[in-house]
């Protein structure tokens, strides 16, 4: 259960090193460049083979700096080894899903898969994220890119041309943190007079109807060189549900790095507290 009391996390958000980031579609720019490490997984269902359907987003992870792994949600690969046909698309390439090695975590609903050297060789140009905290030549921020797929808009059809994928990428610049499951949260609230979404000019989306197929996307924590003052992303958490009944969060696992950190700050602290 989130605690009621909040702690700062101590570092500011990407506004404060870019006043303007909003304007001049920060996070749009920052996400296409990272598009190539971006996971879709799609399924055929018996009553229509000709069409196939997005049912759920991953990402590609040098995990702990060494192994090269395909992330994702848990249930969207129960989902994938329930259908008849199915592939995943990365960078516009298809790969059939079958003879991978996966480690699941149900408790926390995440999916691991070391990326066969097959896969590897075809996939070169392809960002791979980092999630290690260590890394001293970046200052982090309390800023966050949810990216991936929805399944609106993005189905694949036999007979009709393919046009690519279009990204869906949720920027945030706070978070709650429930450390009993070592969850992320993010407040999240669509319609109506709370909803406080902005859509940057140079998003190829203006509306957001459904998050289906966002299950499995990075949760990725922006991060500053404190050299050149550029913006890159560090992985942080795999997101998994959208809570609209229950407090309107969207809710993501997070690595052991990330939760180590943020642990370790509540520790630190007088009282036992989220941060937000």
């Amino acid at each position: 259960m989130l605690e009621d009391s909040k702690l700062i996390y101590p570092y500011p958000s990407i506004i404060h090193y870019s006043p303007t980031w909003i304007e001049e579609s920060k996070s749009t720019e920052l996400a296409l460049k990272w598009i190539s490490s971006l996971v879709s997984f799609f399924i055929t269902r018996p009553h229509h083979k000709q069409e196939a359907f997005l049912i759920g987003s991953g990402f590609l992870c040098l995990l702990g700096g060494q192994m090269p792994c395909i992330i994702t949600a848990s249930h969207v690969i129960n989902e994938m080894q329930s259908s008849d046909f199915s592939f995943i698309s990365i960078d516009g390439k298809k790969f059939k899903f079958e003879n991978l090695e996966v480690f699941f975590n149900d408790e926390q609903d995440y999916a691991i898969i070391p990326i066969p050297e097959k896969i590897i060789n075809v996939i070169q140009s392809s960002i791979l994220f980092r999630n290690e905290s260590n890394n001293t030549k970046y200052e982090k921020t309390s800023s966050f890119l949810i990216m991936g797929y929805t399944s609106k808009g993005n189905n694949l059809h036999k007979k009709r041309a393919e046009k690519g994928l279009t990204p869906l990428n949720i920027n945030f610049h706070n978070f709650l943190y429930e450390k009993e499951t070592e969850d992320i949260y993010f407040h999240y609230i669509t319609e109506g007079k709370e909803s406080k979404i902005c859509f940057e000019s140079a998003s190829a989306i203006n509306t957001i109807s459904s998050l289906a197929g966002m299950s499995g996307s990075v949760i990725a924590q922006l991060i500053v060189n404190k050299e050149s003052g550029g913006v890159s992303l560090r992985a942080v958490g795999i997101f998994k549900e959208h809570r609209p009944k229950r407090g309107n969060f969207l809710v993501g696992s997070t690595f052991i790095d990330f939760a180590d950190e943020i642990n370790s700050l509540l520790g630190n602290s007088t009282t036992k507290t989220s941060f937000y």
